[in-house]
């Protein structure tokens, strides 16, 4: 039992007098004093029956009180407040409309004088607005503004409630919003509430409120209009707001609900899936912390079942989804009838039991949902701001009961309603997308039960409209785009090759956005990963069209997109700073900090968590992460604003052929596309004059280079070049007919179809200098080695290296890059030589203190200067910190393809890897030429191709003009022989003039040193000499 305290034999005497005073004058007083000692106590001691007793008294108090007298307002003020928290604990309707008419009076009594005026409107208004969000009145909310608006024009800008006032009209503006759809409010209460933050010190204990209210107007701006801004900022505002809230305050239970939602509507965009597990965790934060009777447990549920329900969809555990039908369903039972949000819940109900019925297959679960979504229309108010919703998901539970019975009535009603949803969809709503998504794939379905060019023609019509809905959800307009293909490539009948085209052209234009800058260099790689059949897709379609400059200008824009995406924050902008200095300052201000975190993988092992409440895990947090995210939507707003100037409207969009082709006086020999696709495998010989030459690839099909590129790796495997050994390990020749056949393969389907094409069919004569051809393979094909291709068995048989000279290049841009950075090549003014002879944990490779000692030897010879870094000198950060300014560089060390992360692909130094990573956070304008010696630097990611994922390619992004590197491992003993050729050649070639090699040289170097390799240890040991290749100019 408490302690009776002072309060206790106060309130004890208090009641006392109120009996003994039941007819005098001042029970009034008496009464009113009572009330207020019994309201005390409850916020001592949250007793229901204090604030039960108090409201009675303040009540008798009120009817006792005559009109005018100057405690009148004071007190209906206390009575109104009193009836609201108990409305908030219990969620009794009756409460909430008797604090309502309790502010009116005092509103209505107090003269607009008073210094409390402007405080008693606000809290009329937010009576107001809590009415109507309980009861939908529309009368509520006009009202509520109007009170609001009336208080700001008595509150002066000094006045410590003005940021009060300004963030709760706010709140009622975009609950307008939320009804009425009329942008300009939504951008009111964004302004205003933005404007109480401004006047609100940080530390402020009311600051938590202002941040949460203007969270929720970013959160709904960012679901109407679908601009990330809003969204970043929201989530911003929402963990300010959590932060700045002490653990036990009564409002952290909406604090972390609404953090809930804004970092699942980040998931729902981006599709990071730490966002949704620190959804769930806010959640269910909220959840705990609200007790079973309170009026909001109802929506807490509400929102942590659709959490599950996301996390199911990306998941496909039942236990997900059987938990999100729970919490759903417990929110949908605790909801009073008549309560706006009820209809929403039911939705959600009816669309996690649909989920259940696609995965597990209960047709009760079916019916269940087809009953909630009719149910959840049915509840739904006029005006209902949710309705096309709610009408999408009841049209996908007839489209699913359709494929269950075949009753094509069901397919027609869902079309019916799926138009009806696009109709009551705003122009610019983020949902559109989905909505003709759905619409495109039940017209689909029709017509594979009609065959007619009508409902071919709406299901096309209907994912085009999708996939060009700019506010959608990237993911979303990507689905739509490659279902229109598909639809179009499987029905050739009923498309024309216009359409496919213009299709593709859909899926190339979106890949940007999904591939987005914003995420992790990590899910960047998983990303591209996904679309590289597509992008061969639209290039095969584009070459079947006639429209060769198109494949080109597609196969520039599919692939090789991270590395793009590094170098575009490299742009030089003298011509932007000639016409808009502000906006030029700008950018680079942001290209500069970006280039930070770029390379970065932003994984959750770098998250702030911070510690565990209510056994319940607390919130963490990524500031690296969200820092990037911001950096790049500012970039996104700058090259928006910049594109809107005029002659800038293409500025770092993807470029047109004629822009990408080296200059004519600069490209040395052709560059040659291959691309692969089921339907078609072909090259295209681009030549110095931008001429394009198609040679179709007849013999080849995706399933010959598939299996080719699975037997050459399979080749490599057995000899077991995993990584450069000191050790002979045989002479690498091992059984020697399946590496001949692979290579025959490559000669006969690739190569030889290529050089026919060229007329390059004969050996030059003696002394007449090698063509040159730049391969960019792609597909199964990047992994294979073209450059040595050939038939192995007669001394006469052809062989590519005796017909050209071979390079390679990841992308056209990275070629021109290159070309377009290279000054006339000058003898270096320094070589930077790392050598690593026992890398710690690794084999031991007494061959690079050689191999750097005779380069050392070599280059003093031709009197040019070197530094050479050995061993323990060899560091990450020594390395790191002087790469980028030499122009030339060799490195000799171990070098490792990482199998799942390429990110993490390195060169192995004395005390630890410098990655991939590491690489695209570097930048050399004056670097020239490197030469890696080291295993596996140009094996890139199997399940990335496209993207060239390895070391060279990294070389060529940081600024290096050509690159020498391997395709698996070396042996020890053969790098010195190769190093010393290649130099050998190089030097000679400077120093004579170089006889009109253009370029670095270092591609004609490189096949005379493989040569001399190739004569030393015979051709039949392909592990030997064939891994050595020459990257870029």
């Amino acid at each position: 039992m408490q302690d009776i305290t002072w309060l206790d034999r106060s309130i004890q005497a208090t009641r006392i007098a109120v009996e003994a005073q039941a007819e005098s004058n001042q029970q009034a007083e008496l009464s009113y004093k009572f009330a207020t000692r019994l309201r005390a106590r409850f916020e001592q001691r949250d007793n229901i029956t204090d604030l039960n007793d108090a409201i009675v008294a303040y009540q008798r108090a009120l009817e006792l009180m005559p009109d005018g007298h100057n405690a009148q307002a004071r007190l209906l003020n206390d009575l109104a407040t009193s009836l609201l928290v108990r409305y908030r604990s219990l969620g009794q309707l009756i409460d909430l409309e008797g604090a309502t008419v309790a502010y009116r009076r005092e509103v209505e009594v107090m003269p607009d004088n008073h210094p409390v005026k402007p405080l008693a409107l606000s809290n009329y208004g937010a009576s107001l607005l809590e009415h109507f969000t309980r009861t939908g009145e529309p009368g509520d909310l006009e009202s509520a503004i109007s009170s609001y608006h009336r208080a700001l024009e008595l509150t002066p800008d000094w006045h410590p409630n003005k940021p009060s006032s300004l963030s709760s009209l706010g709140n009622a503006l975009r609950t307008r919003y939320e009804r009425t759809e009329q942008l300009d409010d939504l951008e009111r209460a964004i302004a205003v509430q933005r404007r109480a933050i401004q006047l609100t010190p940080h530390d402020h204990p009311d600051q938590s409120d202002w941040l949460n209210n203007f969270g929720l107007s970013l959160l709904v701006h960012f679901e109407h209009t679908g601009e990330l801004e809003s969204l970043e900022q929201a989530v911003s505002a929402h963990r300010s707001a959590t932060e700045l809230t002490p653990p036990d305050h009564p409002d952290q239970r909406v604090r972390y609900s609404n953090l809930g939602l804004s970092l699942l509507r980040h998931f729902e965009r981006t599709g990071e899936i730490e966002d949704l597990k620190q959804a769930i965790l806010a959640h269910r934060h909220a959840v705990e912390l609200a007790p079973d009777e309170h009026p909001d447990k109802p929506l807490h549920c509400n929102n942590l079942g659709i959490s599950f329900m996301r996390l199911f969809e990306r998941t496909g555990e039942l236990d997900d989804i059987d938990q999100a039908i729970s919490m759903l369903r417990s929110g949908v039972e605790r909801i009073p009838n008549g309560h706006v949000e009820k209809p929403s819940m039911v939705h959600n109900l009816g669309t996690s039991l649909l989920l259940r019925y696609e995965s597990a297959g209960d047709v009760v679960d079916h019916d269940e949902a087809i009953a909630a979504q009719q149910r959840a229309i049915q509840l739904a108010p006029e005006g209902q701001p949710n309705m096309t919703m709610l009408y999408n998901s009841l049209s996908c539970c007839l489209v699913h009961r359709y494929l269950r019975t075949r009753d094509l009535q069901d397919l027609r009603t869902a079309i019916s309603t799926f138009h009806k949803t696009t109709e009551m969809s705003p122009e610019g709503d983020p949902f559109l997308s989905t909505c003709f998504t759905n619409l495109g794939a039940a017209h689909r379905l029709l017509f594979e039960n009609t065959r007619t060019q009508a409902d071919f023609d709406a299901a096309i019509q209907s994912f085009m409209t999708s996939a060009t809905q700019s506010s959608g959800l990237p993911s979303e307009r990507m689905k739509s785009a490659m279902r229109c293909t598909s639809m179009l490539s499987t029905y050739p009948a009923f498309s024309s090759t216009t359409q496919l085209v213009s299709a593709h052209s859909r899926v190339i234009a979106v890949l940007p956005e999904v591939v987005w800058l914003g995420h992790g260099v990590k899910r960047r790689f998983d990303e591209s990963a996904k679309y590289g059949e597509v992008v061969s897709a639209a290039v095969a379609t584009a070459i079947g069209a006639g429209a060769l400059t198109q494949a080109v200008e597609w196969l520039e824009a599919g692939r090789s997109l991270i590395w793009s995406q590094v170098l575009s924050l490299r742009t030089p902008l003298d011509e932007l700073r000639e016409s808009h200095a502000d906006l030029a300052s700008a950018l680079h201000a942001v290209q500069v900090q970006l280039q930070q975190s770029v390379h970065s993988s932003l994984l959750p092992d770098s998250m702030n968590s911070l510690t565990t409440a209510n056994g319940i895990p607390e919130i963490a947090t990524n500031p690296i992460a969200d820092r990037h995210r911001s950096l790049v939507v500012e970039y996104e707003k700058l090259l928006k604003r910049i594109r809107s100037c005029p002659g800038f409207e293409d500025f770092l969009r993807p470029k047109e052929l004629a822009a990408l082709v080296p200059s004519s006086q600069l490209l040395d020999g052709y560059v040659v596309f291959l691309n692969v696709h089921a339907s078609r495998c072909d090259a295209l010989i681009l030549s110095s004059t931008g001429d394009i030459t198609l040679v179709p690839l007849d013999q080849l099909s995706l399933q010959r280079a598939t299996e080719l590129r699975r037997v050459w790796i399979k080749c490599i495997e057995s000899e077991g070049v995993r990584s450069r050994a000191s050790a002979k390990k045989g002479d690498f020749a091992g059984g020697l007919k399946p590496l001949k056949n692979c290579l025959k393969q490559m000669w006969s389907l690739i190569v030889e179809p290529v050089l026919h094409a060229l007329n390059f069919k004969s050996r030059p004569v003696e002394n007449e200098r090698l063509p040159h051809i730049i391969w960019c393979p792609t597909g199964p094909l990047m992994q294979l080695p073209l450059h040595a291709a050939g038939l192995y068995n007669d001394t006469d048989d052809p062989r590519i290296y005796n017909l050209v000279v071979s390079s390679y290049t990841p992308s056209l841009s990275a070629l021109k890059r290159s070309y377009d950075g290279l000054r006339e090549p000058t003898p270096p003014r320094e070589t930077l030589i790392v050598t690593q002879p026992a890398t710690p944990y690794h084999a031991p490779l007494p061959g690079t203190m050689y191999e750097g000692v005779l380069l050392q030897e070599m280059l003093r010879a031709s009197g040019y200067a070197s530094k050479l870094l050995n061993d323990t000198e060899a560091t990450v950060s020594s390395v790191g910190a002087v790469l980028n300014q030499y122009p030339w560089v060799h490195l000799a060390c171990h070098g490792s393809q990482h199998p799942d992360d390429a990110t993490r692909s390195a060169f192995e130094l004395f005390d630890g890897p410098l990655t991939l990573a590491n690489l695209m956070g570097t930048a050399a304008d004056d670097a020239e030429l490197a030469f890696l010696s080291a295993c596996q630097t140009a094996v890139g990611d199997e399940k990335v191709p496209e993207e060239s994922a390895h070391l060279a390619a990294g070389m060529l992004a940081v600024g290096f003009k050509g690159v020498v590197a391997t395709m698996w491992s070396i042996q020890d003993a053969d790098a010195p022989i190769v190093v010393e050729a290649f130099y050998r050649s190089l030097l000679a070639s400077r120093s004579a003039g170089r006889k009109g090699v253009k370029g670095t040289g270092a591609a004609y170097a490189l096949h005379e040193a493989t040569r001399v390799l190739r004569d030393k240890v015979g051709e039949d040991s392909f592990m030997r000499w064939v891994p050595f290749v020459h990257f870029g100019v």
